[in-house]
């Protein structure tokens, strides 16, 4: 296929820096997101599931060897890390609205080797738990959802690694973050749905939700 054919992976380029690409895929019932070629590793995330009709004529499904063509209903919550070198297209197939966040890798495997694909539906179509709770782990990446309701707080912890962050819930919060010798800072926002948040390494970050709602975040760091 022409290079020239190939769009974009996802509807909307929601961040993007030297490490890593952020998207979003959101397509209406009967909505295509056309023919795309993955290039990077990444992490794929559903935030709203449904059912998703696949064509894939460069390579076979991880999850349907030896088929191009595939339909496949998932649900919210499930989570992949998936290598780079697919090319496919997606159309909504259901009937309400398709959600996904998808978090391309830009910088090169540096020891370990490609961990190669993993699926995690563990959590896929369950109501969120309050907490934080690690979700995806491998030798690239480490995926924390986590879901916090009025007045809770993730506690401080140390980030050792940098991380985007997308917003799955949005809120109200509060987030204090303390360096390395020891210096202290709070702010509050108030964060959209679907916003992404860039978080260096090497500080201790506590968020707090000081808002009236849930508030809910996925965040992939990289290790």
């Amino acid at each position: 296929m022409d290079e020239q054919k190939f769009g974009p992976i996802a509807t909307h380029l929601r961040f993007e820096n030297d490490l890593v690409k952020v998207w979003e895929m959101d397509l209406a019932p009967g909505e295509k997101c056309g023919m795309h070629r993955h290039t990077m590793d990444y992490v794929l995330y559903i935030l709203e599931g449904g059912r998703i009709a696949v064509e894939s004529p460069a390579m076979t499904s991880n999850r349907f060897p030896g088929q191009s063509t595939y339909e496949l209903e998932v649900g919210a919550r499930t989570i992949s890390y998936v290598p780079a070198g697919g090319s496919e297209s997606a159309r909504n197939v259901s009937t309400g609205r398709f959600r996904e966040a998808i978090f391309e890798m830009k910088h090169p495997i540096t020891s370990g080797g490609n961990p190669g694909f993993a699926l995690t539906e563990a959590l896929s179509g369950a109501e969120p738990e309050a907490g934080v709770r690690t979700i995806l782990l491998n030798t690239r990446i480490r995926a924390i959802e986590t879901t916090l309701a009025p007045g809770d707080e993730t506690g401080m912890r140390f980030h050792d690694c940098d991380a985007a962050v997308f917003v799955i819930e949005g809120g109200r919060v509060k987030e204090i973050e303390k360096s390395a010798n020891g210096e202290e800072q709070a702010r509050e926002a108030i964060l959209d749905s679907s916003t992404v948040l860039w978080q260096p390494r090497g500080a201790y970050r506590n968020t707090i939700n000081i808002g009236d709602r849930r508030y809910r975040e996925l965040r992939v760091e990289f290790r």
